[in-house]
């Protein structure tokens, strides 16, 4: 009597394994929509610095007409809260043998650029007006370096 050998049976499997893999097929991989979610952020954060690099080349050719600064950094701003959102939701990874400390420049650049990009909206929108100098304006950024610079030496 000749016996069929089903798939997965050959090299020892068993038909409720291939049976499972089949419904993991079907289902999607484990963690694919997390790729794919990962995907449309990367991609959605790509897209607001495209979007406030060309509002802002428009804005110096004028040809776009919006006299507010602050209608202009509305896409820098969010891709500032996508990529937050992004970076402070990941599960947290078990600690490794050899623990290392998370740089402080990581944790303390996006509230330094935010401050700055603030600072620059307020100092171009008050352009004929000088109540705010230009070196205030650039103290986050400097502030920013100066960590970045303590926290690589440490």
């Amino acid at each position: 009597m000749a016996r069929v050998v089903a798939f997965g049976e050959a090299d020892g499997t068993s038909a409720a394994a291939a049976a499972d893999a089949a419904a993991r097929v079907s289902r999607g991989a484990p963690g694919t929509w997390g790729r794919v979610r990962r995907a449309a952020q990367e991609a959605a954060a790509q897209a607001l610095l495209l979007c406030f690099t060309a509002l802002l080349a428009l804005k110096l050719d004028g040809i776009f007409f919006s006299r507010s600064w602050w209608v202009l950094f509305i896409p820098l701003w969010l891709f500032h809260a996508v990529v937050a959102r992004y970076r402070f939701t990941l599960p947290s990874p078990a600690v490794p043998q050899s623990y290392q400390r998370i740089p402080c420049h990581s944790i303390v650049a996006t509230p330094l650029l935010v401050a700055f990009e603030l600072l620059l909206c307020i100092y171009l929108e008050g352009q004929g007006e000088s109540f705010l100098d230009l070196k205030l304006v650039f103290l986050p950024l400097l502030a920013m370096e100066i960590v970045t610079l303590v926290d690589n030496f440490r």
